[in-house]
């Protein structure tokens, strides 16, 4: 379990799946006949890496292979498992087994027909490539074994409930050389001058048939160019990956489609010195932080205390935590025995007879301004419920490590969720982000019995036990999840439905209004 893409550089930094500029590999070439241009969509990625769609590290790149290839599941914007190329799936008792059933009469791009075998090659393909996107998808997966041309068996190391919805990695025909692009998607690859990647409609899809002709993935150096191709027509839809947020301003006549990153942003206590020691004292800290202010800074957020994203099926809005309650703070912390012994507005307390202030140091990396403008708003939030806090910004290095020495009170960072569901990572003791000195058999017991439950009756039980010793222990302080958006021009029609891993998911579907600028005539 504990699929989070990065451990303790991801707390400092924001999401490193870009990837950065650099040589490029030779894209296909194929000098056959040319797209249509009167209904294509066009759209954008970094110079790629590489085509391999389960070995590059680009984001953007990623994104556009998407349009080809086609995962087992898709993620949807709830947190929701949508169906691609799977069928089914059942677990065993206690999770440790999971067999999963694919669609039949799926075919590749190239005519074969799709197997177990594409799924067990591409899986294990994953597993022994450590530098892959989506290796720790796979981290509770032992082995895989075909139980025949379309079902899979899962052997797990561990318990793993939520093993489904780490499946939305893309899936390759055995053996298949990546610059082929032979995908089972909606679009198919034709032809390449090297910089800019043709596809054609697949008439062959297991879902039907795309509504355009053809897509264009336009090769983008930097995004001051991803820019400038999207304002000026050439590009009709773009990620915010591609865009410097800072400088670029979005047209009324565009369509900005906001959906969920998996980026979580919390405060990280150290229960192992200082005041946070007190279980107490992080329940007054969570409860005085304006979590709605926050998401307001970070812009892109949705305000939540619990490491669950709000609004999926999983959540329940009991244990929200989305607004502060200072007077409850303030009750919590004279109830810890702090109080305003000497008028200055902070609380303190005699400890062996000193008069000690309810103080504390907040870690901030300076690699982000959002989250040193966070900090400040955090030390006013929980100075007015009496804390005395002091911001330490710092570089990234010296922040990490901090964190993993231990030196620190409380910190600012985030993580990013390679799954949906897994929070084992953050709350178990020994979890790969587990704080120093942080440990509850209690909570330990309810994150096992969660990824251990099957079914949905079960695993909404497991879920509440779980939110409510969260509150009651408190090992972190959730802000916020980040989200992100992909934005349109006005010639994109239809239902455009971005899902947290794959930007372009219903890509299919989309409607282009009339002809562009980039598709006129010459």
């Amino acid at each position: 379990m504990k699929k989070f893409i990065s451990i303790l550089l991801l707390f400092a930094m924001a999401l490193p799946l870009c990837g950065c500029e650099g040589d490029t590999n030779e894209m296909p070439t194929d000098a056959e006949e040319v797209l249509p241009e009167e209904k294509i969509i066009n759209i954008q990625m970094r110079e790629a890496d590489t085509l391999d769609p389960i070995l590059t590290m680009r984001q953007s790149v990623r994104d556009a292979l998407l349009t080809v290839y086609e995962p087992l599941f898709n993620i949807d914007e709830t947190f929701d498992l949508v169906p691609v190329l799977a069928q089914s799936y059942a677990f065993n008792e206690n999770a440790t087994v999971m067999t999963l059933k694919i669609k039949e009469n799926v075919l590749w791009h190239n005519g074969q027909i799709f197997t177990a075998e594409d799924v067990i090659y591409t899986v294990n393909r994953i597993k022994e490539n450590p530098q892959s996107s989506y290796y720790l998808n796979l981290a509770s997966v032992d082995r895989v074994e075909k139980l025949n041309d379309y079902e899979i068996v899962f052997y797990l190391n561990e318990p793993d409930a939520f093993l489904v919805y780490s499946l939305y990695f893309p899936i390759m025909r055995v053996n298949a050389d990546p610059n082929a692009m032979i995908g089972t998607g909606a679009y198919m690859y034709k032809e390449t001058d090297g910089k800019t990647i043709n596809l054609i409609k697949n008439s062959a899809w297991h879902n039907g048939e795309a509504v355009c002709d053809g897509v264009k993935i336009l090769s983008m150096r930097t995004t001051a160019m991803a820019q400038e191709a999207f304002s000026a027509g050439k590009i009709h839809a773009v990620t915010k990956e591609m865009l410097d947020t800072e400088n670029f301003a979005i047209k009324e006549s565009n369509t900005r489609h906001i959906y969920p990153d998996g980026m979580f942003e919390f405060i990280g206590f150290n229960s192992a010195r200082g005041v946070f020691t007190d279980a107490l004292l992080r329940i007054a800290a969570s409860n005085a932080v304006n979590r709605v202010k926050i998401a307001e800074i970070y812009g892109d957020a949705t305000a939540s205390g619990f490491p669950i994203m709000p609004g999926s099926s999983a959540f329940s809005p009991s244990y929200e935590m989305s607004e502060y309650n200072l007077d409850y703070a303030k009750e919590v912390v004279f109830s810890a025995g702090w109080t305003d012994m000497d008028g200055n507005g902070r609380m303190e307390k005699a400890i062996d007879n000193i008069l000690t202030p309810m103080s504390f140091t907040l870690l901030v990396a300076n690699s982000d301004p959002l989250r040193a403008a966070v900090a400040e708003e955090v030390r006013a939030n929980l100075e007015a419920a009496g804390f005395t806090v002091n911001i330490q910004l710092t570089d990234v290095e010296t922040y990490n490590n901090k964190i993993a020495s231990g030196d620190y009170d409380a910190f600012i960072g985030a993580i990013y969720y390679a799954d949906p569901y897994d929070i084992s990572g953050l709350l178990y003791s020994d979890g790969s982000v587990s704080f120093n000195g942080y440990g509850s058999p209690e909570l330990d017991f309810a994150v096992s019995e969660l990824m251990s439950a099957t079914g949905v009756d079960k695993t909404s039980v497991a879920f509440s036990k779980l939110q409510s010793l969260y509150v009651a222990h408190q090992p972190l302080s959730g802000l916020v999840f980040r989200t992100t958006y992909v934005v349109t021009s006005p010639y994109v029609e239809g239902e455009v439905k971005p899902y947290p891993y794959s930007p372009y998911a219903n890509i299919a579907s989309w409607q282009l209004a009339g002809v562009g600028p980039e598709t006129e005539e010459e």
